[in-house]
């Protein structure tokens, strides 16, 4: 048996592992504290940015193509089916191959193809290349999660990822805002075109970042340990390097360069069955209530309320930005208060505020604030489940664990749209949506409370 498939089968951490996370502990310098977050985090908005630009120039596309609803529909659905797919293929293929390169290579592919949707010639071409990007933003989203997660020091772990997950999320907001000048000055094409900027920032990211410490550590690949340690400031000495892998792997250093292959079988292995299948209907149950109503409260605003449109947009929009005034009083202090209880208090916000929608008719004003309240709980939710679900999963797991959560949340946002949509359209009470919603998120909250641990300042080798 190889090095690489004797730290794959679930066994304890090494004491080369914790060797590394001790050395990542006490680490302060730029490049960690610093640089890291901040560098993936502003790519990464433009992860979110690509995800959500194609609804905003939708009203452009299908006058000036003359789309009709199935092909707009297709269009936006694309995307989302390549986000599911790429979720679990490249996150699998981080466990092989490193988290760099699987990141390096899905952020190129991401950003060149924003640039190819700007000279589609056709709905038929644009569908395509949306498809084939949706397989790249799926894939860059979980590893980089894992990456940052694997850099992030033990008691402080939910500030350091905040840094990283806000800038993220702030992608949807930037878009929306941005939208509203980009297109009518420039044209659709811009809107989209701009997702091509991470290529500029990837090679600070090759010249400065080095590959997971942690990862390598645990794929037995000791030899460059005190390599990606020393691009981040940090020293492990090699004789301790070299005598924590013979101890720990009784194994010659040549032998444990072979690729870890990582099916997604191993998910379900006993020893990680329950916790996988609890995250993965959290992702969902999460998903569904909130891209439903991300992606539903304008039009219901203006076809069920006969709020006017503008006025239903800027209500549709407070509550991405009330989420990133938020966040970073969240993520920084999660690390005391712990993660759970924010998750639990935002899916029972939310199902609560959603229930008395489904009761009751109110004014506008309360009407908004509670599918506010509703929008809000169920994002907090989602913003606790990134890091959550990273620190729950061992090293040799984490990628494709991330990868495999993360596909339900595309799956629920695929779904959210057409059940929304047959409900609608048959005439049936909008109570009808709400009710499902909250049935969602609170049993989102069920499973935050009684079939979870806190993970809170606790080392990852030993969670």
């Amino acid at each position: 048996m190889d090095s690489v498939t004797a730290r794959n089968d679930g066994a304890a951490a090494s004491p080369l592992e914790l060797r590394v996370g001790d050395t990542l502990d006490t680490l302060r310098t730029f490049r960690v504290s610093i640089l890291a977050p901040l560098l993936m985090g502003l790519i990464m908005l433009f992860d979110s940015w690509d995800s959500i630009a194609i609804a905003y120039v939708m009203p452009s596309l299908s006058k000036e193509w003359g789309l009709h609803p199935a092909m707009m529909g297709a269009l936006i659905s694309s995307g989302y089916i390549g986000q599911f797919m790429g979720a679990v293929l490249l996150g699998s293929l981080a466990e092989r191959y490193g988290r760099m390169p699987v990141f390096i290579s899905s952020v190129v592919v991401m950003a060149v193809l924003a640039l190819a949707c700007t000279v589609a010639p056709g709905p038929e071409a644009l569908l395509v290349i949306r498809f084939i990007q949706g397989l790249a933003i799926g894939g860059a989203l979980p590893v980089s999660i894992t990456y940052i997660n694997e850099l992030a020091p033990t008691l402080t772990r939910g500030r350091y990822f905040m840094i990283f997950q806000w800038l993220c999320m702030s992608g949807y907001a930037a878009a929306s805002l941005s939208s509203t000048v980009i297109i009518p000055t420039l044209g659709w094409r811009w809107l989209i075109g701009l997702g091509g900027i991470p290529l500029l920032l990837l090679p600070i990211v090759m010249l400065t970042l080095p590959e997971s410490p942690r990862w390598l550590a645990r794929t037995g690949r000791a030899a460059r340990v005190p390599g990606a340690l020393a691009k981040l400031g940090g020293k492990l000495p090699p004789e301790d390097v070299a005598l924590a892998t013979a101890q720990s792997q009784n194994i010659a250093a040549p032998q444990a360069q072979e690729p870890a292959r990582i099916p997604i079988s191993a998910l379900f292995a006993a020893r990680q069955r329950r916790s996988t299948i609890i995250l993965m209907s959290i992702w969902f149950t999460v998903a569904f209530t909130n891209f439903g109503l991300t992606t539903w409260a304008p039009s219901i605003f203006v076809t069920v309320y006969n709020i006017p449109l503008a006025d239903a947009l800027r209500y549709a929009a407070l509550t991405p930005i009330l989420f990133l005034i938020a966040t970073p009083f969240i993520g920084a202090t999660m690390d005391k208060f712990g993660r759970r209880p924010y998750a639990i208090t935002g899916c029972l916000a939310a199902g609560s505020a959603l229930v008395l929608l489904a009761l009751f008719r109110f004014d506008t004003p309360v009407l908004v604030a509670l599918v506010v309240i509703g929008t809000l709980g169920s994002s907090l939710s989602s913003f606790i489940q990134w890091p959550y679900t990273a620190e729950s999963y061992p090293t040799h797991l984490r990628a494709v664990g991330m990868g495999v959560c993360s596909s339900m949340a595309r799956a629920a946002s695929m779904l959210t749209p057409l059940f929304v949509g047959v409900i609608l359209n048959t005439g049936a009470a909008i109570a009808l949506v709400y009710s499902a919603f909250a049935a969602f998120a609170f049993g989102a909250a069920s499973l935050w409370i009684f079939a979870t641990q806190e993970t809170a300042r606790r080392k990852l080798e030993t969670i």
